[in-house]
């Protein structure tokens, strides 16, 4: 298989490496020590997006390994589709959190293709990911996946005709995953989610699943949607966000929504150093109460959220500012910063785009593309140790400026 950029390839080594994680990675959830794994990314090409994986070793450094393609294509780099308004102002127009996300059990990703309007399938084997199934997203754009035990949404920017007079205008659309890795869409599960130039940036599910949230950057909305039985959505409760540009976002597992706020003065331009962070809990009827309201970080632009497995910190990704920021976290949501700058993802060019944290909550890893030229993209990779803070273990490069997405093992 072709690899990115400068990378080499040992298939020997790699698929020793890679049997190793799979046969280890059940336990490697439950045990506080360190073990080999993974790390994906999504190239997110528009020639053909392709799924770039890396060899993880125990102390957590990566050495890549293969190239996957999704079947589909990316979106960039390149400016937005003119259906949404294009403005030319961006060449990363993937701007979302969970645009590659894993199954519960660890046997499937899935990726978006934004520029085929579809999404895929790949299994995590022994030798390596193969591709099990692609379909249509059910709009234009697919940005963000939503998924838990075999129920899976697709957030897209645009919609069809047939459901709205505007492509530019967002709609999702669900599917149930098959033990296969088959996706079967859902009768009458496609939903406008919002007006036009809403702009969804991520979609997740509650832990319970009761609940579908999703974030509107421009409108500064955040929407939940009752989950049905029969995995379709009910009417929307919509409640507006504690600050402006609602972006990504994360559910402990004491059900505390953690979300970012990027703070932007018109779209794409925060304002300097004012990004927040906010938790809430969903009522019954669907309503956001808020616990802690728009905790700043002093960074710009606050994007991406991940938790530590303790679930006692919470790393913000601030692109514009190339850092990572820390907080903690309680069990009732109280939200505090411990540190603005926890991490620096390579300075400002370095534009860090999303985030993974390893099952076992030894590494983290973000996607810096390192704007202004081609192929320079690097992944960096810390641990994270007892006190929340972080300490450097990996970096490697040679990835496109549009690569997007990250999923850890």
């Amino acid at each position: 298989m072709k690899s990115i950029g400068t990378f080499t390839r040992s298939v020997a080594a790699g698929a020793l490496l890679l049997a190793m994680f799979l046969a280890g990675y059940a336990v490697a959830q439950d045990r506080d020590d360190a073990q080999a794994g993974a790390v994906y990314v999504m190239s997110n090409l528009a020639g053909g997006n392709t799924i770039v994986s890396f060899h993880r070793d125990a102390q957590g450094g990566l050495s890549p390994w293969e190239e996957v393609s999704t079947g589909g294509k990316g979106s960039g780099p390149g400016p937005l589709p003119p259906e949404f308004g294009n403005s030319g102002q961006s060449p990363l127009p993937l701007e979302s959190q969970d645009s590659l996300v894993v199954s519960n059990d660890g046997r499937f990703l899935l990726a978006v293709n934004a520029g085929s309007n579809d999404i895929s399938v790949l299994e995590i084997t022994h030798d390596g990911l193969k591709l099990t199934d692609k379909a249509s997203s059910g709009g234009i754009f697919p940005a963000s996946i939503a998924y838990r035990h075999g129920l899976a949404y697709v957030v897209n920017l645009g919609g069809v005709p047939t459901l709205d007079s505007s492509p530019g205008t967002p709609t999702m659309t669900g599917f149930f995953l098959t033990k296969k890795g088959k996706l079967q869409p859902i009768p009458g599960s496609t939903r406008v989610t919002g007006d036009f130039g809403s702009a969804p940036a991520d979609i997740v599910f509650s832990p319970d699943g009761r609940f579908l949230v999703l974030a509107e950057r421009p409108t500064n909305l955040l929407d939940v949607f009752p989950v049905n039985d029969d995995g379709t959505v009910g009417a929307k409760v919509v409640t507006p966000s504690d600050n402006l540009t609602p972006f990504g976002m994360a559910f402990t597992r004491h059900g505390v929504l953690v979300v970012t706020e990027s703070a932007d003065q018109t779209p794409r331009f925060p304002f300097i150093n004012a990004s927040t962070t906010s938790t809430y809990r969903i009522r019954d009827d669907g309503t956001l109460e808020t616990i802690s309201r728009s905790v700043p970080d002093f960074q710009t632009a606050a994007c991406w959220v991940r938790f530590s497995k303790n679930q006692h910190f919470a790393f913000v990704v601030n692109s514009p500012s190339g850092t990572v920021s820390s907080y903690s976290l309680t069990p009732d949501g109280e939200l505090s910063l411990i540190s603005a700058i926890a991490a620096d993802t390579g300075g400002h060019t370095s534009a860090p785009i999303d985030e993974a944290i390893t099952p076992n909550g030894k590494y983290l890893y973000v996607d810096a593309p390192h704007l202004g030229a081609p192929n320079i993209g690097e992944v960096r990779g810390w641990r994270v140790n007892e006190d929340g803070s972080l300490t450097p273990v990996s970096i490697v490069g040679g990835l496109p400026i549009s690569f997007s997405g990250i999923v850890a093992f």
